[in-house]
């Protein structure tokens, strides 16, 4: 016969029993976050309908050509973050313009099948462009345009003139180098001749007109201040740019990235048909940055550096949902945080995000005097002196 279990003794709990139990524990628990985070979502997404009653808004901003790219990224990021002004929700869409172009369309007459969504907000290479803009149609521009990001205007010259001319050369000196044979010969450049200097006015080439208020500056005497604009419409200033115009040697293509290339090709600078080229410091860091040996640097003229300034100009009008220009402040808000703007100015912009590193031809230098901006009637002498047939 078989033994009784002894009086007293208690049955073990099975651990298979165990088990079961726990995962049961588990499924319930599990059931229960996945309701509170449905509940969640399904709460986010009302609430995000309630915030968009008056529905979607797309807000257009036309950018310089070489700012869109990053631009673009940033606004990537923006629009994943749901944002939402005055009940509208919106999308932020930047895309590329030729400044010529687009403010031909905002002081005339807008073509939305040739230039697309009326934008909200114009970021052009410079104030050389807001300036007008503000001139002939003020009444469309928001507020005071500010400074998204900017780049030093410097001069690309060949890598053999550097040691004769860098710190040896300012603004008020190029008029005169340029007009007389012997100037070059006197910076230690035997054989060079004048200095051959292109003044490009094609696309995107604001450098041309930054430097020209420059060398106004400087040879107006304007010991403090901006140019003013008696100065930049003085027949000093006009007789000194018309004849630097007439003597610059063409680019071929009209632009200084063409001028660049031209320097990049010259076997002989002394012999060469141009010896310097106006360009933002950030496109020629991008035209030169994967080139070790690209023949050519950048010369920072002494005196105050000109600067393309990137202005964000806010419009305003029938054309312009007022939910557009709050959402325009918002995004701009946005892309000044220093993890977004390190996304444009890794490419060579200056601003509050990290810079890349130096290159052959650009080194990223301090630039301790800022030209001050003049304003918008002396900048407008000097690109009727410079456009001026």
């Amino acid at each position: 016969m078989g033994e009784h279990r002894r009086a007293g003794g208690s049955r073990g709990i099975s651990r298979g029993l165990l088990i079961a139990v726990a995962l049961i524990i588990i499924l319930v628990i599990l059931g229960f976050l996945w309701s509170l985070l449905g509940d969640r979502i399904s709460k986010q997404g009302q609430d995000a309908a309630e915030r968009c009653v008056e529905g979607d808004l797309a807000v257009s901003i036309i950018s310089d050509p070489a700012l869109a790219a990053p631009l673009e990224t940033v606004a990537a990021k923006y629009n994943a973050t749901d944002p939402v002004a005055r009940d509208r929700c919106i999308t932020i869409e930047v895309r590329p313009s030729d400044a010529k172009v687009t403010l031909d369309g905002l002081t005339g007459t807008w073509d939305v099948e040739s230039r697309g969504q009326y934008p909200a907000a114009w970021i052009p290479q410079s104030s050389v462009w807001s300036s007008q803009l503000t001139t002939a149609n003020p009444s469309i521009v928001d507020g005071n345009p500010s400074s998204l990001v900017s780049s030093p205007v410097v001069l690309a010259i060949p890598t053999a003139a550097r040691q004769a001319m860098d710190g040896n050369v300012g603004w008020i000196e190029l008029p005169t180098l340029q007009r007389s044979e012997a100037a070059m010969e006197r910076l230690g450049l035997r054989g060079w001749g004048p200095l051959q200097m292109a003044m490009p006015i094609g696309p995107q080439t604001d450098a041309t007109f930054l430097a020209a208020q420059a060398i106004a500056t400087e040879i107006s005497r304007t010991t403090s201040g901006a140019l003013s604009p008696e100065d930049a419409a003085s027949q000093l200033v006009s007789s000194t740019l018309t004849a630097m115009k007439a003597e610059a040697p063409p680019t071929d293509l009209g632009t200084a990235e063409s001028g660049v290339q031209m320097l990049m090709k010259q076997t002989d600078p002394a012999a060469g048909t141009l010896h310097a080229v106006p360009i933002t410091e950030q496109q020629l860091y991008l035209q030169t940055k994967d080139d070790a040996d690209p023949g050519v640097v950048a010369l920072l003229p002494t005196g105050p550096t000109p600067m393309a300034d990137f202005p964000v100009v806010t419009l305003t009008g029938d054309q312009v949902d007022v939910a557009a220009r709050d959402a325009v402040n918002d995004f701009i808000d946005y892309v000044h945080a220093p993890e977004q703007i390190s996304t444009i100015t890794e490419l060579g912009f200056r601003g509050g995000g990290r810079l890349p590193p130096a290159t052959a031809a650009v080194t990223f230098p301090v630039t301790p005097s800022p030209m001050p901006a003049p304003s918008a009637p002396a900048q407008n002498s000097i690109t009727e002196i410079l456009t001026r047939r």
